[in-house]
Formats: structure tokens, sequence, C-alpha cells
């Protein structure tokens, strides 16, 4: 099987996300909705996604989100040591998911099992292990949308997410299962250790820096209004440690990128996030969230973007205000190092702290 040819470089990295003819998403024999289509089929599975994350949806969302957050938090020990990937971020990002999709609280354990046992399998590389995971995922995935159903057939009244998409149309049709198991897949199990590795970094820069976390302990004092300063230092967190590493994509044709990358038609490539965020001829030293703002890719670029970007700062906002209105301060654990992930995952593994 051909290497894929890594593209580090932040133009490079923008021209092939914006040039989706040349730069195809079809990189798998796996339906991948909408993230493995290209063209007209992936602007109307886009829309589908979308509608379920619109501004409007998000901002009805908020409420939730915060009582969550602070329901995660407040169980916490003060004084003591605790792991903010496992026990914060892991415990926030599934229980948010689950109460957005509608899905009962009963899965919970389940869901960070499979968690675990996802990272598991990404670090042994071992294909078949990977794909008795995703058959795992896929299991759960399709239970719920099972039980969805069958309440919409009852009475038709829910309004979660699960619901909503359930009720969607494409191209005229209802989706079918394997769409439906699909975009659910995409969006849990995409997102639930994205979001928990996102949450270990802003905590690593929180108990790191005092004074950005004092920054953030202000602006927390001063929600909503605060919010766009707010979600500038969150996305600078994760623009120096991005989680979310790279995406791939294979190309049509010859194409030479505008750093002068030569690759032949059918070249399997990988559009890396984490170089392109670092490009020292784009993003200067050192944590500036307001300069970098404008260039920064942690959520990707072009037709492709991720369509939950205003989510995941929506989840992200939530539980560092939580944090930090419910602390007086967060220390890193003495005698306990953090650790990180190994490729093919990025962030912190485990981040003991203690919060006072």
């Amino acid at each position: 099987m051909t290497e894929p040819i890594r593209l580090t470089r932040h133009d490079d990295v923008i021209a092939a996300a914006q040039d989706p003819e040349r730069f195809s998403s079809r990189t798998s024999h796996h339906l991948h909705v909408p993230n493995g289509m290209d063209g007209a089929e992936h602007r109307a599975f886009r829309d589908v996604v979308e509608r379920q994350m619109t501004p409007a949806v998000v901002a009805s969302l908020e409420p939730m989100l915060a009582a969550t957050a602070r329901e995660v938090v407040a169980a916490l020990p003060r004084n003591e040591s605790i792991d903010a990937v496992v026990d914060l971020g892991e415990v926030f990002a599934v229980r948010a998911q689950c109460r957005w999709l509608g899905w009962p609280a009963s899965i919970e354990a389940e869901l960070r099992e499979w968690m675990a046992e996802n990272y598991a399998a990404a670090r042994a590389a071992d294909s078949s292990r990977n794909a008795a995971v995703a058959a795992w995922f896929d299991e759960i995935v399709s239970r719920q949308v099972a039980a969805h159903r069958d309440g919409s057939e009852r009475d038709g009244t829910a309004d979660d997410a699960t619901h909503r998409l359930l009720a969607e149309r494409v191209q005229g049709r209802a989706l079918t299962d394997d769409e439906l198991v699909s975009i659910l897949r995409n969006w849990t199990a995409g997102d639930l250790g994205s979001l928990a590795r996102c949450v270990g970094v802003v905590v690593h820069r929180l108990a790191e820096h005092p004074r950005w976390q004092e920054r953030m302990r202000t602006l927390a004092g001063r929600m909503p209004d605060d919010s766009a300063e707010l979600d500038a230092i969150l996305g600078e967190c994760l623009r120096i440690d991005d989680p979310f590493v790279a995406n791939k994509r294979v190309t049509t044709c010859p194409v030479t990128t505008p750093s002068g990358v030569v690759l032949d038609a059918g070249s399997p490539v990988l559009l890396d996030w984490t170089a392109a965020n670092l490009d020292p001829d784009v993003f200067s030293p050192g944590f500036d969230p307001h300069a970098h703002a404008e260039h920064n890719l942690v959520f990707g670029a072009g037709p492709h973007v991720c369509p939950g970007r205003d989510l995941s700062y929506a989840e992200l906002r939530a539980i560092a205000v939580a944090l930090l209105e419910g602390t007086d301060g967060i220390e890193f654990a003495h005698g306990r190092q953090p650790t990180r992930h190994l490729p093919p995952l990025a962030g912190w593994a485990t981040l003991p702290i203690i919060l006072r």
C-alpha cells in the first residue's frame, strides 16, 4: 500500500482543502456520510448535517450544556488528584452528547468503555481489532436508531437530534439505515474522544499558565458578553496543541501544491492540520489568540470544514466556564506526570490535576 504524502505547509493544506475536484475525499470503500463524499452528493448530505447544527440549534443547546458541565464539575473532588481527560473531559463529552442526541443515561458507561477500547485499538494498529471496535460502535448506534424509530412511530413528539435526523430527507427520500448510522457514528465516535482531548488541551494550558487561567476566569464571570474573547483563547489553545491530526485525500489528477510538492494522479495525501497550525511562515511564536485566529485550521477549511464548529465551541465554553466558576484554582498534581497520546492520536492521554 502506498504511503500517503503528508502536506504540512499552511498554504498547501489550505489549497488542498479548498480544491475538492483535485483532492477527493473518497478515500475509503466504507460509507462515510458526508466526510467521504464529493460534489453534489456531499452537498446534499452536508445540508442534512448542517440543519442539525445551525446557530439557532446550538443556542438552544447552551442551557443544557452549561447545566451538564456544572453537574460534572460539581461531582469532582477538591484538593486531590483527578484526571482532567478521563474524569472531566470524557464524562462531560459522553453526557452532553447523550443529552443532545436523546440517548439514555444508561448507555454512558458503555460509550466510555468503547472509547477506551477505541484508543487501545488505534495504538495497536491492528486492523482486525479496529474493525471489531468499529462494528461494536455501529451496533451501539443501530440500537439507538431502532429505539428512536420505535418512539417516533408511537408519538412522534420527541425533539432531539436523533429524532430530527430520522425525519430528514435527502434528494426527496428518507435516509437509509446505513446513512443514519454513518452520520451518527461521525457525530459520536468522531466527537467523543475529540472533545475529551480538547478539554485536556485547554485544562493543561490553564494549569501551566496561571496568567491565562486568571484571564479566562475573569471572562467566565462576564459571560455571555465576553464569549468571543473566550472562544479566541480556546481556539488558540487548540491551534498550539491540535488534537485533530490529519484528514485523508486522494488526488484525481497530477497536482503541484503552492510550495512545490509534486503529486501524481491517485496519490494518497494527508492534510496535516497539526503541522499547518504551527507553520512559522503564518504564525508568530507564542500564544496570541487574536492575531492567529484568522488562519487557525483546528476545524479544517473548505467545503469539508467541520460543520460542528459552533457546537464544539459551545461545549468547550460550557465546560471551561463551569470549571473556572466552580473552582478557585487548577494545578498540576505533584509527583504525577501527564502523558501524551501516541500516534495516530494527539493531545493528552492522561492529565493529573488538582482542583482547589
